[in-house]
């Protein structure tokens, strides 16, 4: 179930799908849809736009986001190429100089689950 904290309105910049990381774009309060880890995560949006308006984006607190991979539940999230929630592995991510921590899942899921993710937003620079 999602607690928002901090839910801030954004013009969005493109299509934006539902329960995705979002991040800050070009502009004041612009927002787009998250397209891997170097992208600094601004939180996740609930319900998406497809037409290039507004959106909302809850900054902080627990928000639904759906996964691009399979967790366990408690792993640190990033970024994939779509805006959806992988689990972060420095393994996975040793070649990577800047990496954007999401949050951290809450619940067990596979690729295409919506679960929840505690936003947490850090960076880590190698």
């Amino acid at each position: 179930m999602a607690i928002p904290g901090l839910i801030r309105n954004f013009e969005a910049t493109n299509e934006i799908l539902p329960n995705r990381i979002v991040v800050v774009d070009t502009g004041d309060f612009m927002a787009a849809q998250a397209t891997g880890v170097a992208d600094n995560a601004l939180g996740v949006t609930e319900q998406g736009t497809d037409n290039h308006l507004r959106v909302d984006v809850v900054m902080d607190r627990i928000a639904p986001v759906e996964l691009g991979g399979v967790f366990f539940g408690g792993e640190w999230a990033v970024s994939d190429a779509e805006g959806r929630a992988i689990p972060f592995d420095k393994a996975t991510f040793a070649e990577d100089d800047t990496i954007n921590i999401v949050g951290k899942v809450l619940e067990t899921g596979d690729a295409g689950t919506i679960v929840d993710i505690h936003l947490t937003p850090f960076i880590i620079v190698k």
